[in-house]
């Protein structure tokens, strides 16, 4: 009798080993998923920090907010292309910051400006195109400005040189952070 509980035992131990096993296995597999999208989302960010994309968007907020579409067109002339893309990369991020493949207090802490300032200067043309029957043009771009003015409109901005001026290591950061 005592053989027969041994072996059931034994069997019991080894069904759990396999079973935490998979269940390791499982949560591998998906530790390494998020990390092959997070490593995806920040390749898609590095398109925003191009030399590009960063003329691009000076010249974009030189403009005034809510152009009409012709307008807008005929100010940027052969820079109208490279606007649209500029609105494509940021219509690219939108979709990753939702899913969480790219943080969203990273993003804000890097692209809120420019995102919720460059969707000013093209939300009418968007409106415009919108009607014209292209009813989700960049709406990951809306989105995304939605959320960057959600977390701290751009008119209570307090610049990093001064909300950070008393900062002396990271363990610094979140305390001078909530003062933003």
């Amino acid at each position: 009798m005592a053989d027969g509980a041994a072996a059931l035992a034994l069997q019991v131990i080894q069904t759990l080993a396999v079973l935490v096993g998979v269940v390791f296995g499982l949560i591998q597999l998906r530790q390494i998923k998020h990390q092959q999208e997070s490593a995806a989302g920040a390749a898609m960010l590095q398109s925003l920090q191009s030399t590009d994309a960063g003329s691009t968007a000076l010249i974009l907020v030189e403009l005034p907010d809510d152009l009409p579409g012709a307008e807008l067109k005929q100010r940027l002339g052969q820079d109208f292309d490279r606007v649209i893309a500029l609105a494509s990369m940021f219509e690219s991020v939108g979709p990753l910051v939702a899913r969480g493949q790219v943080p969203i207090d990273i993003y804000a802490d890097f692209y809120r400006g420019a995102t919720v300032l460059c969707w000013r200067k093209l939300r009418r043309y968007v409106a415009e195109r919108r009607k014209a029957g292209w009813s989700n043009l960049f709406e990951w771009f809306e989105w995304l400005s939605d959320q960057m003015d959600r977390r701290s409109p751009l008119h209570s901005d307090v610049p990093a040189s001064v909300a950070f001026r008393d900062w002396r290591s990271e363990a610094d950061f979140d305390r001078l952070q909530a003062g933003r």
